[in-house]
């Protein structure tokens, strides 16, 4: 009899401990904690959304620097105006007419972290057709900083990686294009394209801006956003974006100038070594010339950015 009560308890038991794991699963599945417990959120901005494996990202930590801004409103109008610019290096340069309109330290030499991809994605443009079918590799995965959410193994076509890329500025992305057309060649072609349009000091040695040795001038960069404007305006097009999706990722642009109607695109860039960068573009004026305002070594780049747009209106 002992036995028998065992048995039924037993089992009575072990149905109620089943019940109260798959409740307690349940619910753990249906919360938001489950995208931190199976794939965390990163310090880079990175979060994963439930097991299907919807995807938001946005790259806080390269728009804002170390810390995130309270505010893109404060960012961007701040409420008191001192004049001052933070700024290493900066140019203000009228790319209608090819004129300067203000500059500091405009030919010093320094690191411009991601303002590296936009060169990334018009060598990748050049060199690698639209259609290309690419895979993420483990290699791809490793790079270190911004992710796009992806997984290895997933495969994009090559004008795919260029939303997460230039939206998000995904490292991740950045090395796919150059792990496909070989990693060595592609930075030279990076070199090559930087020295073919006159940008003489500018050098490259990986393709994401991790490297403090991707080394720019505030002229140089103004001359390829410039040239990219003229000549590859897809590339600040894909720039304008607020938010892209593709299968199960979705990528949100966090630049701050977004709202403004007046903004016609760029990048920008964070690393210890270069600080806050900034390569963008503005419509002002009564023929509404298009200005490149360029921020280099920046402690508060949206700062600096509306301090000389003050130049040119």
């Amino acid at each position: 009899m002992q036995r028998f009560f065992n048995l039924v308890f037993g089992g009575l038991t072990a149905v109620f401990v089943g019940v109260g794991i798959g409740w307690g699963c349940g619910k753990l599945l249906r919360s938001s904690e489950v995208a931190a417990f199976f794939v965390p959120q990163t310090a880079d901005g990175t979060l994963v959304a439930g097991l299907l494996r919807t995807i938001r990202y946005t790259a806080d930590q390269e728009e804002n620097g170390p810390t995130p801004s309270p505010s893109p409103d404060t960012q961007i109008f701040p409420a008191k105006s001192s004049g001052h610019i933070s700024a290493t290096a900066y140019m203000v340069k009228d790319i209608t007419s090819d004129t300067v309109v203000a500059q500091s330290n405009q030919d010093l030499l320094v690191p411009i972290a991601s303002l590296t991809k936009l060169v990334t994605a018009v060598v990748a443009r050049r060199v690698i057709p639209d259609d290309t079918r690419i895979t993420i590799s483990p290699d791809v995965m490793d790079i270190y900083g911004n992710t796009a959410g992806f997984h290895v193994g997933e495969t994009f076509n090559a004008s795919d990686l260029m939303y997460p890329l230039l939206m998000v500025s995904s490292n991740d992305a950045a090395e796919a294009f150059a792990h496909q057309y070989g990693r060595t060649r592609f930075i030279r072609a990076m070199n090559d394209f930087a020295q073919s349009i006159g940008a003489y000091r500018t050098y490259f040695a990986d393709a994401s801006g991790l490297s403090p040795q991707n080394k720019s001038t505030a002229s140089d960069v103004a001359r390829i956003l410039g040239w990219i404007y003229l000549h590859d305006p897809t590339v600040l097009g894909i720039t304008e974006l607020k938010a892209k999706t593709i299968r199960a990722h979705t990528w949100v642009n966090p630049a701050h100038f977004l709202s403004l109607s007046y903004y016609l695109g760029g990048k920008n860039g964070f690393t210890d070594e270069a600080a806050n960068t900034t390569a963008s573009l503005f419509t002002a004026g009564p023929h509404k010339d298009v200005y490149a305002i360029v921020v280099l070594g920046s402690r508060n780049r949206d700062v600096d950015v509306t301090e000389l747009l003050k130049k040119i209106k």
